[in-house]
């Protein structure tokens, strides 16, 4: 385990001072001896590197067919508010993706036409609710991936209380996101049932009809996918991305996957009054 660190914090050491080939690259001269910059510049990183990997890898045109959809969530630096970019309304490109993933200050603001974006995750890193308003009163499967773990041990130095609070500060949206739903979910539901009982005369009145907008007999279950780091991994884990670290978070993935899909009530249709389940099976690995 030891040795594992040490390896761990020599990649990051190194990835940190040098960057990551085919995705960032350190800016020269450091950043703080730059006189004021544009946005897309005002960062540690470069990330050209990254737009001509992704430019080479990703079939744009296939993700923009209307075979496919794809959603991803971003900042608006000057507003604040989030922003979804969907191939339902927008052609996505290489910009749309890094936009992203641009997480201040190692990376910089995205343009995208006029208007510069941060990571989405600065407000939601898991935006459960975009997914299940996309296809309102449609039962629902759904996997979330979660990198952060909501749930940890105790800090015992201040190594790992820097790694505790990104666990709790890119997680605990999570949390509360599936827990508001849930409540949501029976609320709808206890709308339906009480609509009804009523009279056919009540049901056509403007205030009955407006609520039966919110009425709902969809039933949803989310698979979370929460992956646990590693006590090795230290507090570089959400820059660390060397090909060995990277196979590792793959084949942890791949475990989750294989055992969620072992489980054959993840696609039963729930019938508690909320019609809503959420499954955590990595709490059997325990």
């Amino acid at each position: 385990m030891e040795a594992h660190r040490l390896v761990n914090q020599t990649r990051a050491f190194f990835i940190a001072l040098l960057g990551a080939p085919s995705f960032f690259t350190p800016r020269f001269p450091p950043l703080h001896l730059w006189p004021p910059q544009k946005p897309h510049t005002l960062s540690f990183y470069d990330v050209s590197p990254l737009r001509a990997t992704l430019e080479r890898l990703v079939d744009f045109d296939r993700i923009n067919n209307d075979d496919l959809r794809l959603s991803v969530g971003a900042v608006n630096v000057s507003s604040g508010n989030f922003t979804y970019f969907d191939t339902t309304t927008h052609k996505i490109d290489a910009r749309h993706i890094i936009a992203s993933g641009s997480l201040p200050p190692g990376f910089p603001a995205t343009e995208i036409d006029g208007e510069y974006y941060w990571d989405g995750g600065l407000i939601s890193n898991t935006p459960l609710q975009w997914v299940f308003d996309s296809h309102s009163h449609w039962d629902t499967l759904a996997f979330q991936v979660d990198l952060w773990s909501a749930s940890g041990e105790l800090p015992r130095d201040l190594t790992q209380s820097d790694v505790r609070q990104k666990e709790i500060q890119f997680a605990s949206r999570t949390r509360f996101a599936t827990d508001h739903f849930r409540k949501a979910q029976k609320a709808r539901h206890t709308v339906r049932r009480l609509l009804e009982r009523l009279p056919s005369d009540l049901r056509k009145s403007p205030e009955v009809e407006e609520l039966s907008k919110e009425a709902d007999e969809a039933a949803y279950n989310v698979v979370e996918l929460i992956y646990h780091s590693k006590t090795y991994e230290g507090v570089a884990k959400d820059y660390e991305f060397s090909r060995l670290t990277m196979e590792e978070h793959w084949q942890a993935g791949h475990r989750d996957a294989v055992r969620a899909l072992a489980h054959p009530e993840i696609f039963e249709r729930p019938d508690n009054p909320e019609r809503f389940r959420s499954f955590d099976f990595s709490r059997e690995e325990k």
